[in-house]
């Protein structure tokens, strides 16, 4: 198919931009930005929609600049929107959100709060690379296996940044580095795409004082409490982005809710224990459900003074208890028909659901709203600078019968 013209309308959930061809049919382009006029050349052609890519802009955005990162020049695709200035970034999620609470939800005319965001710069705390073949740590191309070395990275904490150039691994596909900003401390665990230890594997040129290996830990503060971060757990961004959304859990459930009174509090998908930690007195019952051995591992300690049952296995296969509150925080694929049901069970009067997906998000709000729940607030947070992605804390309240 040749070359088509036309005007980009707007962005949507995952970065792309959206424009109709002149057949009808919707086309997905990448790269381009709301009002442009661009040339496109088609990657893929469905009957009901098409992909492109942009062959030039002859009209660009206000809002378009160069990337402030070398790195994407060099094809570096960790960062799909550095084309977009960042100071439109809070606003912009905030209509992608909008937009996937009309389709998803049907929800019109709620209001958004905007919960903060990340620094554009030298924030983040974990990083996830890949190995070349000679060894050099780096990033996927956009939609390809093909690896991009980087010796600096726009996103990342100084303290990891120290550590690009040098290293070089054998006998690994991917590499995790963590730091904690506020003990100093470093670790790297090497594994395979699929997040298996990667036997045998090593890695030279660091520094002595950084950990290696799966069961090296590190430890930061958050809310004012000293939490461990081991390297297989999942963790926020980095220590500003889980301040910004504990803050915005904490005012989605509110303080009757928090201090027990309706009763055991659920921390769903709790990981090592952020929410529960930071948000929950000592003598609050805790009921924490996670999968992951090394997250639960970390929530035995972090949670060492709480009031808590830690449950290791997956939500959906969990036995639900009746409870006063449950913060659900799942993977980006969201809660889904089985983790909605299980977590509808516990006749929680107050849900506080944490989306890293906005179509995932407006379908679980949906789900939960249509198991007798109704959607007090949506807050968004840009926890991904240079991404589209989004964070959505969502407070519901069960409707009274």
């Amino acid at each position: 198919m040749t070359a088509q013209r036309v005007t980009i309308e707007r962005l949507v959930a995952g970065g792309d931009a959206l424009a109709h061809l002149e057949d009808g049919r919707v086309v997905f382009v990448d790269g381009a930005l709301p009002g442009e006029v661009v040339d496109v050349e088609i990657v893929q052609s469905k009957k009901d929609f098409a992909r492109a890519t942009v062959g030039s802009i002859v009209t660009p955005s206000a809002h378009r600049i160069t990337p402030p990162c070398q790195n994407v020049a060099r094809g570096c695709g960790g960062c799909s929107w550095q084309h977009l200035d960042h100071a439109v970034h809070g606003e912009t999620k905030i209509e992608l959100v909008t937009e996937a609470l009309r389709r998803t939800a049907h929800l019109e005319g709620i209001e958004l709060r905007f919960g903060g965001a990340l620094p554009p710069r030298a924030s983040r705390t974990t990083l996830r690379m890949a190995v070349d073949e000679h060894g050099r740590l780096g990033f996927r191309k956009s939609h390809s296996h093909d690896i991009v070395p980087v010796e600096e990275c726009l996103v990342a904490h100084e303290m990891l940044v120290e550590l690009l150039a040098d290293a070089r691994v054998e006998g690994a596909s991917e590499v995790t580095m963590r730091c904690g900003v506020a003990s100093g401390e470093r670790g790297v665990w090497l594994h395979d795409d699929k997040g298996r230890d990667a036997k045998g594997a090593t890695i030279t040129g660091l520094p002595r004082d950084v950990k290696i290996g799966r069961r090296a830990v590190v430890h930061e503060t958050v809310h004012g409490v000293n939490l461990q971060v081991s390297m297989p757990a999942f963790f926020q961004t980095s220590a500003i982005a889980a301040e910004l959304l504990v803050n915005a859990v904490n005012t989605a459930a509110g303080d009757a809710a928090l201090s027990g009174d309706f009763g055991p509090i659920v921390d769903a998908y709790g990981g090592g224990g952020l929410f529960s930690a930071t948000l929950v007195d000592t003598d609050v019952d805790i009921v924490l459900v996670e999968s992951n051995k090394a997250a639960c591992n970390d929530a035995h300690v972090n949670l060492a003074d709480h009031q808590v049952r830690i449950e290791q296995i997956a939500v959906e296969q969990w036995q639900p208890i009746e409870a006063g509150l449950v913060i659900a925080d799942p993977a980006r694929n969201g809660l889904g028909r089985v983790g909605v049901e299980t977590i509808v069970a516990t006749e929680a009067p107050r849900i506080v659901l944490v989306s890293c997906d906005a179509v995932a998000g407006a379908r679980d709000i949906r789900l939960l709203m249509d198991a007798g729940y109704s959607c007090e607030s949506v807050t968004v947070l840009d926890l991904f600078p240079h991404t589209p992605h989004v964070e959505m804390v969502t407070a519901l309240s069960r409707v009274s019968n």
